[in-house]
């Protein structure tokens, strides 16, 4: 934790992220897209190619890039990771794009992920979601079995504003009648969510699955079943 930000006291609340924190992109699906070109790939080197692939987007934040380009980007950077020929990228990038517009790609919950919103909802926690997205993370997080558990679920696409601007993180304190300071955020992009949360006043919590972002100055978990133990300090 960094010195400059403890843990509200009282916390009242805990924002998250969605994908990426709460919903995964769905590994078997890709899986059986990639395999019939290239070669069986496990989900583990999929997951970890897609840490890779935000790392870059995090550090691409506040660049021109359109948002279908970044979105390619983030795409080729994971077939690579997996040793894909990049002329094969094209059309297994068309294919994704057709099935994110059509049923969604972030649609399995993160392992754990479940129980561990259950816990915080059972401990008096109260919950929220605010995501850059394409107008379907609530359905998403339905789908992945969060029904019910949040206050709200901001959608960048539904609101017109994305993380890191802090008025999107404000639209979700508003909806919850919340001040900024009773609230933590847990994000996975340091430049997206940590400093968007910070410059709406929320303190940060960082997952940081696979070790990628050991210099970022703020609370950091590598697994959401550690949020639980962190965030109780903040009760009172």
């Amino acid at each position: 934790m960094n010195a400059e930000e403890p843990l509200p006291t009282p916390l009242e609340a805990v924002l998250l992220d969605a994908g990426g924190v709460l919903i995964d992109l769905d590994y078997r699906y890709l899986q059986r897209l990639i395999e019939p070109v290239h070669r069986v790939v496990a989900e583990s080197e999929l997951s970890h190619a897609e840490s890779l692939a935000r790392r870059e987007i995090n550090r691409s934040v506040g660049d021109d890039e359109d948002v279908s380009s970044r979105w390619r980007d983030y795409f080729h950077t994971i077939l690579g990771n997996v040793g894909v020929a990049g002329d094969l990228h094209p059309p297994l990038i068309d294919s994704l794009w057709e099935a994110h517009q059509r049923v969604g790609l972030w649609t399995v919950a993160v392992e754990g992920a479940l129980e561990v919103v259950s816990e915080l909802k059972r401990r008096g926690f109260r919950l929220g979601v605010v995501s850059n997205a394409e107008g379907t993370v609530a359905r998403n997080l339905d789908d992945a079995g969060f029904t019910g558990l949040f206050e709200t679920v901001v959608d960048s696409h539904l609101v017109g504003v994305m993380k890191p601007d802090p008025a999107i993180f404000r639209i979700a304190l508003e909806r919850m009648s919340l001040k900024a300071g009773s609230a933590v955020f847990v994000g996975d992009m340091p430049s997206i969510d940590v400093e968007g949360a910070r410059a709406a006043g929320i303190v940060p919590i960082l997952l940081d699955r696979h070790d990628l972002h050991t210099e970022v100055a703020s609370a950091r978990i590598r697994s959401l079943d550690e949020l639980p133990g962190l965030v109780e300090r903040g009760q009172t």
